[in-house]
């Protein structure tokens, strides 16, 4: 056993060091990501009851999430809440409606973005 023992020490701090790092890029800004969304919620008036599914992702391709939301009341749209901590913007979330794969602008969406965000826009 003794012959084992730095092998047996070498693969659980390597074990250690994989679940810190998971938690470190994937599980907490996942956490905060979902946090900021469900803040920006509340900004916009916006109860869970309301919601008929939600969805979270990773954005591999510009950094940060996703997440995708189908209102009760609003079936034929999409609304997808992306965060980023880069953005400049409450809750550093960019909203964005859908339908059939078509980008909406606010006129269209029961839930349109928060003031700063069209302020920004324009």
């Amino acid at each position: 056993m003794k012959k084992y023992k730095k092998w047996w020490i070498t693969l659980g701090v390597l074990l250690i060091l994989c679940l810190i790092g998971y938690i470190y890029w994937f599980a907490f800004p996942k956490y905060t990501a979902n946090k900021a969304v469900d803040n920006y919620l509340v900004e916009q008036k916006i109860k869970s009851s309301q919601i008929e599914t939600r969805e979270i992702q990773k954005d591999w391709k510009m950094g940060g999430y996703f997440t995708k939301i189908v209102f009760k009341d609003d079936p034929k749209l999409k609304y997808e809440y992306s965060y980023d901590e880069r953005i400049d913007l409450p809750y550093h979330v960019f909203v964005d409606a859908y339908k059939n794969g078509s980008g909406q602008t606010e006129d269209n969406m029961k839930h349109p973005p928060l003031p700063k965000q069209l302020e920004d826009m324009k």
